[in-house]
């Protein structure tokens, strides 16, 4: 689905239900631009089971490396019904597929520190936590490098 139809609809509603269960998180504004979309090196990735949309994620190019090799990862999100069911593992790894597709050789992303499922998938996907590295709203970096055929 295209990003700009999918921002009308499920992308809503995923970041309504997303919002719902955790207000005030700072990634789950709708963005006004191009930053998911592919002619930004962009893209946002919605995973259906049975015909409804059960997690979404995306990546942008990160903005703290100018060299453009590192993708952001971005609005994470897997429906409370769909959790530990490998859905958010394997949307997980399709976008890293695509984001080393896309000329990207690393991944970064933020994961609030209350989110301890959330982090410990990232672990297990081999990312690692930035030590000392938390921004004001608490929340931790993971880095992982993306090497071809991982």
């Amino acid at each position: 689905m295209e990003y700009r139809a999918a921002r009308q609809g499920v992308l809503r509603l995923m970041a309504e239900l997303a919002g719902a269960e955790l207000p005030g998180h700072p990634d789950l504004d709708l963005p006004e631009g191009t930053e998911l979309e592919p002619v930004s090196r962009g893209l946002f990735v919605i995973a259906y089971v049975n015909g409804q949309p059960a997690a979404s994620g995306g990546y942008r190019t990160y903005p703290g490396d100018q060299s453009g090799a590192t993708a952001e990862f971005v609005r994470m999100y897997v429906r409370p019904g769909s959790r530990r069911s490998g859905v958010g593992r394997a949307l997980l790894s399709e976008l890293e597929e695509l984001a080393r597709d896309d000329d990207y050789r690393h991944a970064v992303l933020g994961v609030a520190a209350e989110q301890r499922g959330a982090q410990a998938l990232y672990e297990i996907r081999g990312y690692r936590r930035v030590p000392g590295d938390q921004d004001p709203q608490g929340r931790y970096t993971y880095l992982k490098d993306l090497p071809d055929g991982d």
